[in-house]
């Protein structure tokens, strides 16, 4: 089981958020353990150790003990193999660490490094499809009878956009376009090549994966997502990597849209599944919320969710794939206010790279990849921290204005300071272990909730509307945690939200 992390603030003195105290180390779990404060990092651009201007696992490892001062848990790595285009769900080779990253002994020490400040690691594992430059797919379009047993072929010519002319006769399936065919796993040859993989890689240390679109990797009697098949498939691949591994995490990228279809990738009785699974109609639901100013969206989705299996669902707001919420959620207090509910809500919460500083879309760029994946802001300096060379992708210029990780470490009131509040009232609260949830009568814009358990108590009032609305009044004892006082507010301002607690001496301040 994970150890305690010890509250980065002392009960009663609210934390200077400058200088938050160290995280006690933790040894890595040696059992499935929630998922926790969960944090996706696109290796290329979190920090560069080597000054060529592409990030890499060695930078990644330098920047862990700033991870550990918000609390997280398991760390994402997106795609770390060789591949076709930067961001890396285009694979040319699973067996390797593509060279600009690194190499096997990096990501060991990186892993090691995680584990010694009680984080998982997960590698993110495309096995939908990879690149038609793979050697096994050029094989194939040469005839290779063996290679071709690795991928959807038929006679017939294309016929809509998901089929597409082969060079050895008839048509190949590639979902997401001809540059990226699709693995047949209906094949027991492809069973044979890429089922060691899962070995390789927890071999090596890796905690676990994250398994990129699962709901497309078996087509089956004209279902195109979440076959029956599908389903199956990621339980054998649970089955194979805890055989040697009992502690081998799966986070299933599982793009459903309603709670029911969402669960049904999870571990059920008597069938594997995995551990947690992105939670797409929650991330609706907010977005809903904070478009119309009304809670009910949020309060369906997360009521719902208590009724059904809440523990397993990894909440997010912003990932590789979408618009960083600055442009989606132009007012900043709102997505404050956002961020808040999510931190506290059940289930684990996902933060992608930069969103704990509130990194806004980049406003540049060399069309080499998109607006939400430019370099992390590390400081005010020349290239913003990230690399002494010249960045593969220009950073946002917003991190010479005090958009950046040193200044906001420096201000109570940043995004920063507000994510290591909540953080540090997770671990006090002892939330990722799970607290019984209550949806309070509240105005129809405020989301008021409450979470309670043995380590203490929570209530979250979250007004959602652009004016002044009145405030739910909190259970007794409780203290307003960006004052100190047991005073309950008689009225939430626009956009606004207010956090009582247990007095665990960690500020919050919405």
């Amino acid at each position: 089981m994970w150890l305690a992390l010890s509250v980065a603030c002392a009960p009663n003195d609210p934390p200077d958020a400058a200088a938050p105290a160290a995280p006690a180390a933790l040894t890595a779990p040696t059992e499935r353990a929630p998922a926790g404060l969960t944090y996706e990092v696109y290796v290329r651009s979190f920090q560069d150790s080597d000054g060529d201007g592409v990030g890499d696992l060695d930078g990644v490892r330098s920047r862990l003990p700033e991870l550990a001062t918000f609390g997280v848990r398991t760390l994402w790595l997106m795609p770390v193999f060789p591949a076709f285009g930067p961001a890396g769900y285009d694979v040319t080779d699973y067996g390797s660490i593509t060279a600009e990253y690194g190499d096997a002994a990096a990501l060991a020490a990186l892993v090691e490094a995680a584990h010694g400040l009680g984080m998982r690691v997960l590698l993110d594992l495309p096995f939908n499809q990879l690149h038609r430059d793979h050697p096994w797919f050029q094989a194939a379009e040469a005839g290779d009878p063996d290679a071709q047993a690795l991928f959807v072929y038929r006679d017939e010519p294309a016929d809509n956009d998901r089929w597409f002319p082969s060079s050895a006769g008839g048509s190949y399936y590639a979902r997401f376009g001809a540059d990226l065919p699709d693995l047949d796993w209906a094949s027991a040859e492809t069973a044979a090549r890429l089922d060691p993989i899962f070995d390789l890689w927890l071999d090596a240390g890796a905690d676990g994966y994250r398994l990129d679109a699962v709901i497309m990797l078996v087509e089956e009697d004209g279902v195109t997502e979440g076959s029956a098949a599908s389903h199956a498939l990621v339980g054998e691949w649970v089955e194979r990597a805890r055989a040697a591994h009992p502690r081998t995490f799966f986070l299933a990228e599982a793009s459903e849209w309603t709670l029911p279809a969402s669960v049904s990738w999870l571990d059920q009785e008597g069938a594997p599944g995995a551990d947690a699974v992105l939670d797409f109609p929650r991330h609706d639901a907010f977005l809903d919320a904070a478009a119309s100013g009304e809670a009910w969206p949020l309060a369906w989705a997360l009521q719902t969710e208590v009724n059904y299996r809440a523990e397993g669902m990894a909440g997010f707001l912003g990932s590789h794939d979408l618009d960083r919420l600055p442009s989606v959620v132009p007012d900043a207090q709102l997505r404050r206010t956002l961020r808040t509910i999510q931190l506290l809500a059940p289930g684990s919460p996902v933060l992608y790279y930069g969103e704990e500083l509130d990194l806004p879309d980049t406003s540049t760029g060399t069309g080499q990849d998109w607006a939400m994946r430019a370099p992390m802001p590390w400081s005010a300096a020349d290239g913003a921290g990230f690399s002494a060379g010249t960045a593969w992708f220009p950073p946002d210029p917003s991190y010479a204005e005090g958009l950046n990780w040193e200044d906001e470490a420096e201000d109570p009131d940043s995004m920063l300071s507000l994510v290591r509040g909540l953080s540090c009232l997770r671990r006090a609260l002892s939330l990722d272990e799970g607290a019984d949830w209550t949806l309070d009568d509240a105005d129809p814009h405020v989301l008021a909730f409450t979470r309670t358990n043995a380590a203490g108590t929570v209530a979250v009032r979250a007004n959602l509307s652009g004016d002044v609305v009145s405030a739910a009044r909190p259970p007794a004892g409780l203290v307003d945690l960006s004052t100190g006082s047991g005073t309950a507010r008689t009225a939430l301002p626009a956009f606004g939200a207010v956090v009582y607690a247990s007095e665990v001496g960690c500020r919050v301040a919405p």
